[in-house]
């Protein structure tokens, strides 16, 4: 009884692994290419080719939105954003390649993700191939242009490019050292600086000076006026309570205090 228990749960465990191991291959599949996922990218690149300048302008003046919109009433299925770049990147590299002479079939590839149709472009100039990426739903997510470079061209623009980052951080590197050594020149900014600020401190207490003698000789000006009115005020009043003439003599105004 006990054997037959371990034998029923053990061919339980292998069916188990079974069914995990065979849910994971079908996950790992490669999507499905069908004859509408080739004709999918085959009518978006031949319709990409017949495109004149002004129908090109047209398109590329359209939001994403309006671009789904208008090429789901022929039965695709795209992104726009990938339609808008695409195209741009179509037309730089025509201008490589000079005028397109043909384009091949499609060469389909997927993985469990995404379906790619690689074509090859024959130009007057130089060859390209165009990539079109789409999902499981045959929408269509990326198109893209790259030239044929021979390698000659390619080590030539590898080359500039390490000439053009390394020339530029050369320059950053000089500009920086320029800086740094320029800072020994702040002290003596500052001390000029200071000195110039100096000079106007004093031709300013200089003025106040000035000021402050003007407004003390008016003060004292004043005091003489203000003593003058109040001996002549005195003397009338001893003269109108006593009976003598308005003289002054019996009084003398010393000072008058403001407060």
């Amino acid at each position: 009884m006990k054997k037959a228990v371990k034998r029923i749960l053990m061919i339980s465990c292998i069916l188990a692994l079974a069914v995990m191991f065979a849910g994971c291959a079908k996950e790992g599949d490669n999507l499905e290419i069908s004859d509408a996922s080739i004709a999918s990218a085959t009518g978006i690149i031949k319709g990409i080719n017949t495109m004149d300048s002004d129908y090109t302008d047209e398109l590329l003046q359209m939001e994403p939105s309006e671009i789904e919109d208008f090429f789901k009433q022929y039965g695709y299925s795209i992104d726009g954003s990938a339609f808008l770049s695409g195209v741009t990147g179509y037309m730089d590299a025509v201008e490589e390649m000079g005028s397109v002479e043909s384009i091949g079939e499609p060469v389909m590839t997927s993985d469990d993700e995404t379906i790619i149709a690689t074509f090859d472009v024959k130009g007057a100039k130089r060859n390209a191939k165009i990539i079109v990426m789409m999902n499981g739903r045959n929408r269509i997510t990326a198109i893209t242009t790259n030239c044929n470079y021979t390698f000659g061209e390619n080590l030539v623009k590898a080359g500039l490019n390490t000439v053009l980052g390394m020339g530029t951080t050369f320059v950053i590197l000089i500009f920086l050292s320029i800086i740094i050594g320029l800072f020994r020149y702040i002290p003596e900014l500052q001390e000029k600086f200071a000195k110039r600020e100096a000079a106007p401190s004093k031709t300013e207490a200089a003025v106040n000076n000035t000021i402050n003698q003007i407004i003390e000789k008016e003060e004292a000006a004043d005091s003489g006026e203000l003593i003058a009115v109040i001996s002549a005020a005195i003397a009338a009043y001893e003269a109108s309570s006593s009976g003598a003439s308005a003289s002054g003599d019996g009084f003398v105004v010393r000072s008058i205090r403001r407060r």
